[in-house]
């Protein structure tokens, strides 16, 4: 494991506690490198020429703005036959530039996961889904690793990297945002924040349930739904310009879904109010 943070740490004693061999780890930080092997129980390199030397796979662990930094150091050495692995969600295996000349076969493993506590985060990590993209004979390894854990491995093509992580921050990080804005609407309308949560809580919880259990067109409830333009013409005349903005965005993907579920619908007049609104 090169680098000791959140993703390496909850990494390396993932694999551990599942009967992985973890040979160790090296950090810039020779604290943080310590503090990590004491942690999943193996060692610690002071020098990354030792780590690789006893490795047959290098996780790159870092933060994405260091992969490459990281990546030119070890294409440097002695690598042949090596896997390399970054654990990036946004960035592909193409970044591992000249690998053939290094003789090494490269690969990105993403968990679609929180790493919020680098000593706890692993517990709750049998859960998550991984996705893998690059050669061939990496992801093959990557395969064979992952027999001995609970996860599923899916594989995505290099080109769609970026797409997907787009597609997995919009349903993580974005509702965190949808969701701090619809607290402050409330608070705008005479109601503490603690009891907006309190209140949002089962039902933000009801539907993301179900969304991710049937479907986002089963679950799909409320005004824009039932095509009722009144009751959306009175939101957007309410609403900031910056929350009419955010309103119209997703008003728009609504009635994408709308229109799916119910197909003896016209949704005509419900596009053309939003498309106003927003121009």
């Amino acid at each position: 494991m090169i680098g000791a943070g959140k993703v390496g740490t909850t990494m390396g004693k993932y694999f551990v506690t599942h009967g992985e061999e973890v040979s160790g780890f090296y950090s810039r930080t020779v604290n943080s490198a310590k503090e990590a092997a004491k942690f999943c129980n193996t060692k610690y390199f002071s020098e990354l020429d030792s780590l690789i030397e006893v490795s047959d796979t290098l996780f790159i662990t870092v933060t994405d703005g260091a992969i490459k930094e990281v990546w030119d150091c070890i294409a440097a050495k002695d690598v042949k036959g090596k896997s390399v692995c970054h654990f990036s969600g946004s960035l592909s295996s193409d970044i591992f530039s000249n690998a053939e000349q290094a003789g090494v076969s490269v690969c990105s493993l993403h968990p679609i996961y929180a790493f919020s506590n680098k000593f706890t985060a692993y517990q709750n990590l049998t859960e998550a889904i991984f996705t893998v993209e690059g050669d061939e004979q990496a992801v093959a390894d990557i395969y064979r690793m992952f027999e001995k854990l609970p996860n599923r491995l899916v594989l995505i093509h290099t080109e769609a990297k970026t797409r997907y992580h787009a597609a997995v921050s919009m349903a993580s990080n974005h509702v965190i945002g949808l969701l701090s804005m619809a607290v402050k609407m409330l608070e705008e309308a005479g109601i503490e924040s603690t009891a907006a949560y309190e209140m949002l809580t089962p039902l933000v919880k009801n539907n993301v349930e179900a969304a991710l259990k049937y479907g986002c067109e089963q679950a799909l409830t409320g005004p824009i739904e039932r095509n009722d333009l009144g009751t959306v013409r009175h939101h957007l005349e309410v609403l900031s310009e910056e929350q009419k903005a955010v309103y119209d965005a997703i008003g728009t993907e609504l009635v994408r879904i709308s229109e799916k579920k119910h197909t003896e619908r016209n949704y005509r007049q419900m596009k053309e109010l939003l498309r106003k609104e927003s121009e």
